[in-house]
């Protein structure tokens, strides 16, 4: 029998502290709210929504030996995501990131510590040659190293498909000049200004800025666009806006992203067209966003498809 296609995920794994105000937030103050406690990271949530939904998913990352460490492995194996081909490093704090929330679920700034990160080096991905290469997709944030992030995209691009997230516009620089070969590109709006060296105010600007994106070598990019929704463009010239339903309420937004990531891999692993793609995604994304937890603990493929039949 042949084996299941499966998904790698490189890249980061974090303890997520959130704190959200139950009034608006005053700085410089002490603000009355709920704090709690979950896995996070931009590759983890990516992976473990895809685990989730299905897919059997491989994650490839780096740790410390601290206490943090050790509930990261418990929740990943709590969740099916196998811990397996982690990195433990002695005397390393796991990643770590915190953020604050308005009241109506928005975050308001957020500080990160993912130093654990840059201990993940080509050597180490090296170590596992085989199991990247006979992958049906490679996902990956840029809270990796940057010669680690050239190992990737020069080993692997054009022959596995690569999946990015540029996660912030400090890491999106990391990718600039690197574009060739990758196969999905997720960036929000001030992350393909970078790539894309296109300042972008208006549709046509949006349009330019994912034409140039695709010139520089990407198959397919989907651009998100916040509350309105994302811009598809292919390497064959199709586009798309897709615009969300409207939510009466948002119980977390921090994770709507990683799970649209998430969405992108099922839809690609069961050879979906675009629009149903789009459809796969931004319902997963929203299924996240309506969840207090980072993931949602809930996702899951028949919960997916459930959704969609519902709101189509």
């Amino acid at each position: 029998m042949k084996a299941k296609p499966y998904v790698v995920g490189v890249g980061a794994v974090n303890v997520d502290v959130m704190g959200r105000s139950k009034r608006p937030l005053v700085s410089e103050d002490s603000n009355p709210g709920q704090i709690k406690i979950s896995i996070g990271g931009a590759t983890h949530n990516a992976s473990e929504n895809a685990c989730r939904l299905g897919l059997p998913v491989k994650f490839i990352t780096a740790t410390g030996d601290d206490y943090f460490g050790t509930l990261i492995r418990t929740a990943c194996e709590n969740a099916g995501l196998s811990t397996e081909h982690f990195f433990a490093f002695s005397g390393q704090v796991s990643s770590t990131y915190l953020s604050v929330h308005n009241r109506d679920g928005e975050m308001n700034i957020a500080v990160s510590d993912m130093n654990v990160l840059q201990s993940l080096s080509p050597a180490h991905l090296e170590q596992k040659g085989e199991l990247l290469a006979n992958a049906a997709a490679i996902t990956f944030d840029t809270g990796l190293p940057q010669e680690t992030i050239d190992y990737l995209l020069q080993t692997y691009c054009g022959k596995t498909a690569v999946f990015a997230d540029p996660v912030s516009t400090t890491y999106a620089e990391k990718l600039a000049g690197r574009l060739d070969g990758i196969h999905t590109l997720k960036p929000n709006l001030l992350e393909a200004e970078i790539l894309s060296g296109v300042k972008i105010r208006t549709f046509d600007d949006l349009q330019q800025a994912a034409c140039r994106i695709i010139d520089c070598g990407v198959r397919r990019v989907f651009i998100s666009l916040g509350k309105n929704g994302v811009y598809y463009q292919d390497h064959s010239g199709i586009t798309k806006l897709r615009q969300p339903r409207p939510l009466d309420q948002i119980a977390n937004a921090t994770g709507a992203g990683d799970a649209f990531l998430g969405g992108l891999l099922y839809a690609y692993i069961h050879d979906l067209d675009i629009d149903d793609t789009l459809t796969t995604a931004m319902t997963v994304s929203t299924l996240a966003i309506l969840s207090e937890q980072t993931i949602n603990p809930h996702m899951s493929e028949s919960l997916l498809k459930e959704t969609i039949a519902n709101n189509i």
